[in-house]
């Protein structure tokens, strides 16, 4: 089965200063958030290029997909698009855990656009910057204020078993 994620780099490490472009177009893997997922069926763009240095090679480019999920203030279906950008260092034998591995003459991003496709979803995606939220009519909204005037305003409850208590006098 062919990983369309998985980069051929052995020729570029062995002539620093060479370049080679990624052109991706792949389904989008099943990816979500609490308040976000990529949509199925969908197409994930890598789109870059590899550049080789002394002991490595420097990965730049863009991530593209698609998704959806809900307006954090109305709760109606949102769908976007992002777009997110990237600059990683691949090695052979990396150094620390910020550095991606080489395994061979193979470089495999797909751990790389995992972390950049759930980084780039929404934290709090909106259907549009204005929305107000819920249907007023159907969903009326309360302030604390609205709700501590009309505390103050209405007399309290009292519980009928102990109205005998009213008229006791203490001084």
């Amino acid at each position: 089965m062919a990983r369309p994620l998985v980069v051929r780099v052995g020729d570029l490490l062995r002539e620093p200063g060479s370049r080679r472009d990624i052109d991706v177009e792949t389904d989008v893997p099943d990816h979500a958030t609490t308040v976000a997922r990529t949509i199925p069926g969908t197409d994930l763009t890598v789109r870059g290029e590899v550049m080789a240095m002394s002991g490595g090679v420097e990965v730049v480019g863009d991530v593209g997909f698609d998704w959806y999920g809900e307006c954090r203030r109305c709760l109606d279906e949102v769908h976007g698009h992002a777009e997110v950008h990237f600059r990683e260092v691949a090695q052979r034998e990396p150094v620390d855990d910020e550095v991606l591995p080489i395994d061979g003459d193979l470089l495999d991003l797909e751990a790389l656009v995992r972390e950049i496709v759930l980084a780039g979803m929404p934290i709090a995606p909106l259907c549009r910057e204005d929305c107000t939220g819920p249907d007023p009519e159907r969903f009326p909204t309360t302030t604390e204020a609205a709700v501590e005037a009309e505390a103050a305003a209405a007399p309290p409850a009292t519980d009928p078993r102990w109205a005998a208590l009213d008229d006791l006098d203490f001084d």
